[in-house]
């Protein structure tokens, strides 16, 4: 029997409202992450601003930002490396940070989800399917966090 990626049964349950009003485009999809929690992480272009969506199969548990639209709450990050780069986005929730990060280097890759508070980091979970897309969006409109000295704390792979 074929294994159902948490991911499209994320990305099903996110569209219900988007299939009632047929003129409104689905979001664009930016980042897709299957997670070894059986849980995933979607985020999706919405108005410009990128939008993440956590949850299991049928159920999203957590959607940021909270205000929707607020982009001062969503950051990005870019960071190079020998033969290589990453990119990752981070959303701040109170005292919380959620940073989606994908990025490749001679010979490996990485791409997942990682979660702080403050500036510790308290859980970190690499994607078992999925990351970044192939998209033309690279976070032009926000934040970015070498203008804030952030990405010494959220940018690197550790």
């Amino acid at each position: 029997m074929k294994r159902i990626s948490m991911i499209a049964i994320l990305l099903a349950a996110m569209s219900v409202a988007t299939y009632a009003q047929a003129e409104i485009p689905d979001p664009e999809l930016i980042f897709n992450c299957d997670l070894p929690n059986e849980k995933g992480v979607v985020i999706r272009l919405k108005d410009n601003v990128p939008t993440y969506y956590y949850g299991s199969i049928g159920q999203v548990e957590m959607t940021l930002p909270r205000i929707e639209g607020d982009k001062t709450q969503v950051r990005v990050g870019e960071m190079t490396f020998a033969g290589g780069g990453s990119l990752y986005y981070r959303f701040i929730n109170g005292n919380f940070s959620y940073v989606v990060y994908s990025g490749m280097g001679r010979g490996w890759e990485f791409t997942g989800l990682k979660v702080y508070q403050g500036k510790k980091r308290i859980m970190k979970r690499e994607c078992t399917n999925g990351g970044f897309l192939n998209t033309n969006y690279r976070g032009e409109n926000l934040v970015k966090e070498s203008d804030t000295g952030d990405d010494d704390t959220y940018g690197y792979a550790d």
